[in-house]
């Protein structure tokens, strides 16, 4: 693995703003390990701001994530549908470079869909997600995978 990407979901007036930058696996481990003093002079913005966030609150890597992605673009509208499914979790095992990470299924029979779009959603699109058995609302695939642990 070349690198990793640190990132960082905000939201604002229910709309989600998504930072990242390029972590390597070698900064990776180390902020694993706890060893997070060389962030404070970094010149990532990102890895700076979380270094604060591990100082003042004590934050650290709890677990993994990992799930299987479909992805469909709709270029009108810019609309991204995705369907996430076999949501695991390490079970407070946050060792993401081990390739023989156990890891649990979080929620069997659970497909995740997500719509994001820019400005409009096209008609096409609502009359395609007006299908049965389905619940609205939100998911965290992050939050559903602590509960384990």
């Amino acid at each position: 693995m070349d690198y990793l990407n640190l990132e960082k979901k905000s939201k604002r007036d229910n709309l989600t703003f998504k930072q990242k930058c390029r972590l390597t696996a070698e900064e990776y481990e180390r902020i694993q390990f706890g060893d997070i003093e060389w962030m404070e002079h970094d010149t990532r913005p990102l890895v700076k701001d979380l270094y604060v966030q591990m100082k003042l609150y004590q934050l650290k890597p709890m677990t993994v994530v990992d799930y299987q992605r479909e992805v469909f673009i709709y270029e009108y509208g810019n609309v991204r549908v995705t369907f996430d499914s076999c949501i695991k979790t390490s079970f407070r095992n946050n060792d993401l470079l081990n390739p023989d990470l156990a890891m649990v299924e979080t929620t069997p029979n659970v497909v995740v869909l997500e719509v994001k779009f820019d400005e409009y959603l096209p008609e096409v699109i609502k009359q395609l997600l007006q299908v049965i058995d389905r619940r609205k609302g939100g998911y965290s695939k992050y939050q559903y995978s602590r509960m384990f642990g």
